[in-house]
């Protein structure tokens, strides 16, 4: 009995190793972290954004054009890139996967280095988002071409 309560303990132990291995889900602390692309203070929650790699290491920026050019600048490889992840406009701390988001782009939304793309979880924010503040709807192909300019 001794053997069997010892082996389900390491089973536990191993369990809690390997699952500890995976993914982190990303965290930005705003107003705490600089922009791993243009080195400003990551501080407003609308326009934040994360890129998570291959290897676990979490990149922070201060908008999705930062992020976006982070990487077709060369300074990673988009290999290297295991998520996309931006900050939802009407839900600022809620983070969504940047491939699955719905966007924005116009005037009215003024990110800070001045992309003015905004993402959005659904259909009805974005929508509702056009119809009080204008711009052009887009997915994350589009998104990603307007912010690499």
């Amino acid at each position: 009995m001794h053997i069997m309560a010892r082996s389900l303990a390491l089973c536990a132990l191993l369990f809690a190793v390997l699952g500890s291995c995976g993914q982190q889900t990303p965290h930005i602390d705003l107003g705490e972290v600089e922009c791993a692309h243009c080195r400003m203070n990551v501080s407003d929650p609308r326009f934040a954004a994360v890129i998570m790699t291959t290897k676990g290491r979490q990149y922070s920026f201060d908008g999705p054009e930062c992020m976006v050019s982070f990487v077709t600048q060369g300074s990673l490889p988009e290999a290297e890139v295991a998520q996309w992840y931006v900050s939802d406009f009407e839900h600022p701390s809620v983070l969504l996967d940047a491939t699955k988001a719905l966007y924005v782009h116009g005037p009215a939304f003024r990110s800070p280095m001045r992309g003015d793309v905004a993402a959005f979880a659904s259909k009805v924010d974005r929508d509702k988002a056009v119809k009080d503040l204008g711009g052009d709807p887009m997915d994350w192909p589009d998104a990603r071409k307007q912010l690499a300019r």
